[in-house]
C-alpha cells in the first residue's frame, strides 16, 4: 500500500451543533459534514499526485452523496497549506475558526483546529 485516506461524518461537529443549542440539527450535521481524519502517503510515493487523487476521489464521492462540507486539520509545522489549496480547499490560519453552522441551522456555529493546527475546508458548490 502506498497511501490511504480516512474520511467520515464527524462526531465533533455533531457535538458542536448540539452545544450551540441546535440539537435538532445534530443528525443533519452527520449527514452533511465529512471530516478528513487522515491522508497519508508512503514516503516513496510522495510527490507523485497520489494524495491529490485520493482527495479528489473522496470529494467526488461525498458530493455525489449530497454532503455539503469536507474539512480537516493538520499540524502547522507540516506546511501542508499549499497542497490543500491546490486541491480547492480554504486553509485557515493556526487557531482560526470558521462558521459552519449558518448554512445548516441558520445560526452561526464555529469550528476550527486546536492549538498548533490548521483547519482546512471546502464547501460543495451548488
Amino acid at each position: 500500500m502506498v497511501g490511504a485516506l480516512l474520511a467520515l461524518p464527524p462526531g465533533t461537529a455533531v457535538q458542536t451543533v448540539q452545544e450551540a443549542g441546535c440539537p435538532q440539527y445534530a443528525l443533519l450535521a452527520m449527514l452533511k459534514y465529512v471530516k478528513i481524519k487522515a491522508l497519508v502517503m508512503a514516503q516513496k510515493a510522495q510527490g507523485q499526485g497520489l494524495g491529490a487523487a485520493l482527495l479528489k476521489r473522496c470529494t467526488q464521492l461525498y458530493w455525489q452523496l449530497d454532503f455539503m462540507l469536507l474539512y480537516g486539520e493538520f499540524e502547522s509545522e507540516r506546511a501542508l497549506r499549499p497542497f490543500y489549496e491546490r486541491q480547492g480547499f480554504t486553509v485557515l490560519e493556526p487557531g482560526e475558526s470558521t462558521d459552519v453552522g449558518y448554512a445548516l441551522t441558520g445560526r452561526p456555529i464555529g469550528l476550527g483546529a486546536g492549538p498548533g493546527d490548521q483547519f482546512f475546508l471546502r464547501w460543495r458548490k451548488n
